[in-house]
């Protein structure tokens, strides 16, 4: 067993311990995390729904109040009116009167003001009771005098026309007898009860009044019932629960689910109220719980891939020097470098390599670089010498464990030069690699040759659209700005109609070489298709630049002679659009300003060229 091994093995055993006190730590972290963080969820559940309820009830109470303060007032005023003798006809046209201020500040749902004054009915809304109506005998009158003065909010009662409840809210005035009332249609409160009703199945808002009478609830059916004498039915028991408890939250159970009640008082002994079924409730905490269950099944997870990764890297150690062995059917040299002491180990070479490695096994990185500098060809010395930085192999190997370089040696042949990490030490710095070095002479040159013929346009020999634009849009992400010529040959087809498309042809392959000879070797011209062309010239960035090479491409266009044409002249239209240093637009926009510029271009006879922003 070698050295590397037997460090191996005890690396293994720091990292199990490590990892186990590890998931341990994180293990207990986690609980207690999740416990703080559901005991959180369900009380700020609880008090969001509490609180809810509770400005439903203000929201009511202030609804409730409108009537009561109607009441208050116009029974001051008519108690001095009375003092003052006034007459049934006058205290009728007050009554008309509020009425019609009431029915403006209030709304709808205010029905107008009456009442018994001095033994005499009267309405502020001019209805007209039966022969048989006995104002004394209603709730309405009873209940005011009953309360002796203090304004009285009637039990509610369905309307059965309207399918609305409504309430009368009632006083006694000074005399003793007399009594003014008015009715509120409480549709407003019904719709803040649906507006509030908590989403989910099981899931009920309602106001109960005094006497177990539901005011309003979020299914409209239920409004009218008397809870508290509808014996065994679902409300009965919430009613009956809240008026025994008097508790703001209280749990009730119905067929087997449970419910949680929340409850806020309105005014005169009435409830608002939200029923939630617990699973609703606590919906959100069921997440919280799923999430915990997949951290433990992760952790479980890591666990486990940490044994079969140890178990697996003993494997690996043993079985090291067999697939060294069988790289070495590939590769022409491969070596170990031991990165912490700048050694390095043949696995396999040429011979040429391994006499110029006779000196020793010591100095890896400088012996890399001399071997470097004596097989490798001028064009790629400074590409390799950059590669076979050994200190910087750490860095470049994090991300895929591997990195290539290809070049060119001594004799003008393709290799391919690799780094692959083998070992890390325990602070996972590298520790081991091997570099391998491979022919690929062959490989390259078909590859090269393939991309060649990709990017080429056959007919004429320069770039293709798929090659050229590419390159373009290479130069533009890079920062390179320049100059973007756009271009097509004027009546192009009626060449081909008249003269043929092999002539037509000739016409493309002339204006591609005028292209070749105008522009510079680093510049990029190709054939977008058809008559079109176009080319990019890096760092010409304005007018003043880029002219003289239109005017050297029209002169040699002007030059341009096919026998078959006679003294037809070759034109072409031109757009010319710049790419500056500071400009983030795409290519497909720069293509689109030159693309303006040719279309300008087409108007004119002869050769002629439109810079971005010129008519």
């Amino acid at each position: 067993m070698d050295k590397y091994l037997k460090s191996s093995q005890k690396s293994m055993k720091a990292y199990v311990h490590i990892f186990i006190l590890a998931i341990v730590a994180f293990s207990v972290l986690i609980f207690l995390n999740f416990y703080a963080l559901f005991k959180s969820s369900r009380n700020n559940i609880i008090d969001s729904q509490q609180n809810d309820v509770e400005q439903s009830a203000i929201k009511t109470n202030e609804i409730l109040s409108d009537s009561t303060k109607s009441i208050e007032i116009t029974s001051y005023t008519i108690n001095k009116m009375m003092l003052n003798g006034a007459s049934s006809a006058e205290i009728h046209a007050y009554l008309v009167e509020q009425t019609d201020i009431y029915k403006n500040a209030i709304g709808m749902n205010y029905t107008g003001l009456y009442g018994v004054f001095d033994g005499e009915y009267l309405d502020g809304s001019d209805w007209v009771p039966d022969d048989d109506y006995i104002p004394e005998s209603r709730t309405w009158y009873k209940s005011a005098i009953e309360a002796d003065g203090e304004v009285t909010l009637i039990s509610p009662y369905l309307d059965m026309e309207t399918g609305s409840m409504v309430m009368s809210v009632s006083r006694m005035l000074s005399d003793g007898k007399s009594v003014i009332s008015v009715d509120a249609v409480l549709d407003e409160i019904q719709e803040i009860t649906k507006e509030r009703v908590p989403k989910g199945e099981g899931n009920y808002a309602l106001v109960l009044s005094d006497d177990g009478t539901v005011v309003a609830h979020s299914a409209q059916s239920k409004v009218g019932q008397s809870y508290l004498n509808d014996s065994g039915s679902f409300g009965s028991i919430v009613a009956k629960k809240l008026f025994e408890t008097k508790e703001k939250t209280f749990v009730v159970q119905y067929n087997g689910v449970r419910y949680m009640v929340f409850s806020a008082p309105i005014g005169n002994d009435w409830h608002a109220l939200t029923v939630m079924n617990e699973n609703s409730l606590y919906g959100p905490l069921k997440g919280i719980y799923f999430i915990f269950f997949i951290v433990l099944i992760f952790f479980v997870g890591v666990i486990s891939a940490i044994f079969i990764k140890l178990t697996q890297k003993r494997t690996e150690a043993e079985n090291l020097n067999i697939q060294l062995r069988s790289v070495s059917a590939i590769y022409t040299t491969v070596h170990m470098i031991n990165l912490n002491n700048d050694t390095f180990k043949e696995i396999t070479s040429t011979p040429e390599i391994s006499a110029m490695l006779l000196n020793g096994t010591e100095h890896a990185g400088d012996t890399l670089k001399l071997v470097m500098d004596m097989k490798t060809a001028e064009i790629s010395k400074k590409s390799m010498e950059t590669f076979l930085d050994l200190s910087t192999l750490d860095e470049r190997l994090k991300v895929n464990g591997t990195v290539t370089q290809e070049f060119l040696n001594d004799n003008n042949m393709w290799f391919r030069a690799r780094f692959v990490a083998v070992d890390y030490n325990d602070d996972k710095t590298l520790y081991r690699v091997l570099y391998m070095v491979e022919a690929i002479d062959d490989e390259k040159r078909q590859r090269d040759n393939l991309q060649y013929l990709s990017e080429t346009d056959r007919m004429t020999g320069i770039l293709n659209r798929g090659g050229g634009e590419t390159k373009i849009r290479e130069l533009i992400e890079n920062g390179r700005g320049g100059m973007f010529c756009l271009l097509d040959a004027d009546k192009f087809k009626s060449i081909n109609d008249n003269y043929g498309h092999g002539v037509g042809d000739q016409v493309l392959i002339e204006i591609a070489n005028c292209l070749k000879k105008s522009f510079r070797g680093n510049d990029v011209v190709l054939r977008l298709g058809g008559d079109e062309f176009a080319a990019y010239a890096p760092t010409v960035m304005n007018e003043k630049m880029g002219r003289p090479i239109i005017e050297r491409f029209f002169e040699n266009i002007n030059q341009i002679q096919i026998k078959e044409l006679k003294d037809r002249k070759i034109c072409v239209s031109m757009g010319v659009a710049f790419y500056l240093s500071g400009d983030t637009y795409s290519f497909d926009e720069l293509y689109k300003r030159a693309d303006q510029g040719t279309y300008i271009s087409k108007k004119h006879e002869g050769n002629y060229v439109t810079f971005e922003g010129k008519e």
